[in-house]
C-alpha cells in the first residue's frame, strides 16, 4: 500500500464519507478477483462509501476494449462511459451483464449483447446508442485519463481512498488483498464507529447478480467451503437455482431467469 503524497485538484471527495477511486481492467482475471470485494464494499458500507469504477482509459486496455468490437457502436470503452451518462449504478450494472456473456465462454462483444445488457440494467437504450460516439462520451473518457495520470496509476487493479476532508492525503491500493484490508483503511478514514448492513441471502445475491461464480460467493460469504457447496445443494434441489461448469470454473444462476449461460451467442 502506498500513501500518496500530492492532492488531485480534480478530484472532490464527499463529506463524512470515503470516496473510493477504483481502476480496472474488464479483462483481467485480478480484476475479475476484486469484483466480490468491490460488490460487498457496496453492499455493507452503503452510506458510508461511495465507488466511481473507472475503466482505466491506459493504451493497453483501449486497446483491448477495441479488439472486442466488432462494430463502432460495440466498443466497450465508450459503451461503458455512455451508460455511466444515466447513472454510476447502471453502468456498474451494465458492464456486469456485458461481462456475464463474453468472459465465461471468451466470446467477442457485440451489439446483440450491448442491447441486451443495456435493457437489464434499465437504460434508456435509445440515448445509450446515441450516446456511445457522442463528443459528450469522448470527452469523458479523456477526462478519465486525466485522473488515471494524477493518480499516477502504474498496475490494475488499483483503488484510491479519499476521506472527507479535502486536504488529507489519498491512500493508494495496488493490486488484490484480502477484504478486512480495505474495511480496515475506511474505517481508519472514518474514524467512527461503523455498523456494517447485513448481506443478503444466497439466493438475493445470486439474483440480483445474474450470473455468479463459486469463489465470488465464496469471498463475499466467507462461509467454510463444505457449508456453501451444502447450501448452494440445497437451492438447486428446490429448484431455486443451476449449476453451468465452464473452463473448470462453476457458476450459478437463477433457475428460468436470464440463462446467460446456456445462452450465450
Amino acid at each position: 500500500m502506498d500513501r500518496m503524497t500530492q492532492e488531485w485538484p480534480t478530484v472532490q471527495p464527499t463529506d463524512q464519507k470515503v470516496e473510493i477511486f477504483y481502476f480496472f481492467d474488464p479483462f483481467s482475471e485480478q480484476c475479475r478477483e476484486m469484483e466480490p470485494i468491490i460488490n460487498k464494499l457496496i453492499i455493507e458500507y452503503r452510506g458510508y462509501v461511495t465507488i466511481q469504477k473507472i475503466l482505466a482509459p491506459s493504451l493497453t486496455v483501449l486497446t483491448k476494449c477495441q479488439a472486442q468490437s466488432t462494430s463502432d457502436h460495440d466498443n466497450l470503452a465508450l459503451a461503458y462511459k455512455a451508460a455511466e451518462v444515466q447513472g454510476r449504478n447502471k453502468a456498474r450494472a451494465f458492464m456486469r451483464y456485458i461481462l456475464n456473456r463474453i468472459m465465461p465462454t471468451k466470446s467477442i462483444c457485440t451489439y446483440d449483447h450491448m442491447y441486451k445488457s443495456a435493457k437489464l440494467a434499465g437504460l434508456d437504450v435509445q440515448s445509450f446508442f446515441e450516446e456511445i460516439n457522442s463528443s459528450t462520451v469522448k470527452s469523458m473518457l479523456k477526462r478519465d485519463l486525466a485522473v488515471y495520470r494524477e493518480m499516477d496509476i502504474e498496475s490494475l487493479p488499483s483503488m484510491v481512498f479519499f476521506s472527507g476532508d479535502i486536504h488529507s492525503e489519498g491512500i493508494k491500493v495496488e493490486g488484490v488483498y484480502p477484504y478486512h484490508i480495505f474495511t480496515y483503511i475506511i474505517n481508519e478514514l472514518l474514524e467512527l464507529e461503523i455498523e456494517k448492513r447485513p448481506l443478503p441471502s444466497i439466493y438475493d445475491y445470486i439474483e440480483s447478480f445474474e450470473v455468479v461464480s463459486f469463489h465470488e460467493l465464496k469471498t463475499v460469504f466467507e462461509w467454510r467451503t463444505g457449508l456453501l457447496l451444502n447450501e448452494l445443494k440445497k437451492l438447486r434441489l428446490q429448484r431455486l437455482i443451476e449449476e453451468v461448469t465452464m473452463d473448470e470454473a462453476t457458476y450459478y444462476q437463477i433457475r428460468g431467469g436470464t440463462r446467460v449461460l446456456n445462452n450465450v451467442q
